[in-house]
């Protein structure tokens, strides 16, 4: 079943980041931000998003998180949100990932934070789906 959904979430990446003759700019440029996002509470099942910034979203929570990416070029391990948030001794492990472009260039992460409030202060509203 794993290896099921991590195919799935290959063969997503690798059709939104393959161009398309029709895609692109007027000059030929492929606009490259998307990221596959993916989110496992408690050693549960990933649930994941295609997260493509840029383009117009009517959901605002996407657009926040386009903006959070932009903030820190795309670099997911120095992204910062709110350290002073104060966080409980909750222990239910939240294992956040991306895989994708971000402005052309590769994005690649993945950290296991000790509970939500933790993954939020670091990593805002990016995982907030």
């Amino acid at each position: 079943m794993r290896t099921v959904k991590i195919m799935s979430a290959v063969l997503t990446f690798a059709a939104v980041t393959t161009p398309s003759p029709l895609s692109g700019t007027a000059s030929g440029a492929v606009p490259g931000s998307a990221v596959v996002l993916g989110l496992s509470v408690g050693g549960g099942p990933t649930r994941s998003v295609l997260l493509r910034c840029g383009r117009d979203d009517s959901r605002p929570s996407f657009a926040t998180a386009c903006g959070m990416l932009g903030k820190f070029g795309g670099d997911l391990a120095r992204m910062t949100y709110d350290l002073d948030m104060i966080c409980g001794q909750e222990r239910l492990a939240h294992a956040a990932s991306a895989l994708g472009t971000w402005e052309g260039r590769p994005v690649r992460f993945a950290h296991t934070y000790d509970n939500r409030c933790e993954m939020t202060a670091r990593t805002g509203p990016v995982f907030s789906f």
